[in-house]
């Protein structure tokens, strides 16, 4: 009996040594998120597409301290001209600079401006080899409804390619201010994921950027290369069934580019060790690769070799637009443009209370002529509303407009009084 109960009490022990180790492991976790987390406040007075006007609190995590970097969402400081300051634990806010922002993932490298707020700040480990599996378990940090340096926690509950990009999913509570927050596994305390998102109205259904894909564009940001993804000029269809399947709806690239037929199922990137699943591991695999890489494709249930040029993305901090009345006229961003035939600019931003508003301009208006004559860039577009503006002559502004009903587009034309005229975004070189 007397050995009965010690072994009894053992095990009451050992159960609960387990359970406080368990503990103690997530609390030295939690405390080492809290000195290499940062709180970043971004104002954005100007939006382009995709953007939204105001000023809001994320957050975001130390990458590399000897560079002052913070990695976040690009939606937390705008793929937009913004102010964007940063301060961690313990640390007034001071200014920062956008080094890199994504075309492509919910991704953006800050630099801070003083270099000794991260001195001294030991690096988080990244997982950059594997995506967690389900079950395992993670904690989220950030500042949830400005509830600074908070941690919360859950588990992975699986990965998901649904919403374009492919994003890890997990039932730990991610709510306004985690966004580009680390989501750390508890078990090694590597950084797994960038808080990114969660469905309005669910229960604990969370999304967040897989840090995987964002240690290659880190890696190639510190060797001085471009780290940005291809432009393929390609659409694909909708894996509505899960098949893990990348298959090619329609190309619009051009001679000499690398030329997908509608029907191609992308297989690999040869020369990286992987098959292709989605867009999100097809971009990944070409980072840093766009010169000489071939993809594997399965064509007309062959397999065969494409090569050809990739040109990437264009920079997200080279985007520029012309202000005009309240209005943000800018590129399209329309992926399928061609389909509808659309060339040059369209609407992104309608300032509410403005004299635009007031003409019914909408936002995604697509830009046909000023005064009857295409505009088929932003510095053509200034230089038009320019004239009108210093002889105080309206203009005459053609619209193509989305309609539905037994029309797929209507017509529009508004004349507009062009009031606080310029550019938004990286100015035009002098002389130009």
């Amino acid at each position: 009996m007397k050995v009965y109960l010690y072994l009894v009490f053992l095990a009451f022990l050992l159960s609960t040594a387990a359970t406080a180790a368990t503990t103690d492991t997530s609390e030295d976790i939690f405390k080492g998120a809290l000195r290499y987390t940062a709180q970043v406040r971004t104002t954005l007075p100007v939006p382009f597409y995709g953007d939204r006007k105001g000023s809001g609190l994320g957050a975001g995590f130390v990458v590399d301290a000897g560079r002052g970097w913070i990695m976040t969402n690009a939606h937390v400081v705008g793929r937009s001209p913004s102010r964007v300051e940063i301060a961690l634990h313990g640390q007034d806010f001071s200014e920062a600079t956008k080094v890199y922002v994504d075309p492509f993932l919910d991704l953006a490298v800050l630099k801070v401006s003083n270099a000794a707020d991260t001195k001294g700040i030991e690096e988080p480990r990244l997982e950059c080899d594997d995506i967690p599996p389900v079950g395992h378990p993670v904690g989220a940090f950030g500042h949830p409804w400005r509830l600074q340096f908070t941690g919360t926690r859950g588990i992975i509950s699986g990965v998901t390619a649904r919403y374009r990009t492919e994003l890890l999913q997990t039932d730990a509570p991610i709510n306004q201010g985690n966004s580009g927050g680390p989501l750390i596994s508890l078990d090694s305390g590597r950084i797994v994921g960038i808080n990114t998102a969660g469905i309005r109205g669910a229960q604990n259904t969370n999304f967040a950027v897989s840090i995987k894909y964002a240690c290659r564009i880190l890696q190639l940001l510190q060797q001085g290369q471009d780290p940005s993804p291809p432009d393929l000029k390609l659409i694909y269809f909708r894996d509505m069934d899960n098949r893990k399947q990348l298959k090619v709806a329609r190309s619009y690239a051009g001679d000499g580019t690398l030329k997908l037929l509608p029907g191609d199922v992308i297989q690999q990137v040869i020369g990286v060790d992987g098959t292709v699943e989605n867009e999100t591991q097809l971009l990944h695999a070409l980072r840093g690769r766009l010169n000489g890489s071939s993809l594997k494709v399965l064509r007309n249930g062959q397999e065969a070799v494409v090569s050809g040029t990739k040109l990437p993305m264009a920079r997200v901090l080279d985007s520029r637009g012309v202000y005009a009345s309240g209005v943000l006229f800018g590129p399209i961003t329309i992926r399928d443009a061609n389909e509808i035939g659309a060339r040059g600019l369209m609407v992104h931003y309608v300032e509410s209370g403005s004299i635009g508003e007031s003409q019914d301009i909408e936002r995604s208006d697509l830009l046909e002529a000023v005064d009857g004559l295409a505009v088929p860039d932003v510095d053509a577009l200034y230089a038009r509303l320019n004239e009108a503006r210093k002889t105080g002559r309206r203009v005459t502004l053609t619209f193509k407009k989305l309609a539905g009903g037994d029309a797929m587009f209507s017509y529009a034309q508004r004349n507009l009084l062009i009031a606080d005229l310029r550019i938004i975004g990286p100015q035009p070189a002098a002389g130009r």
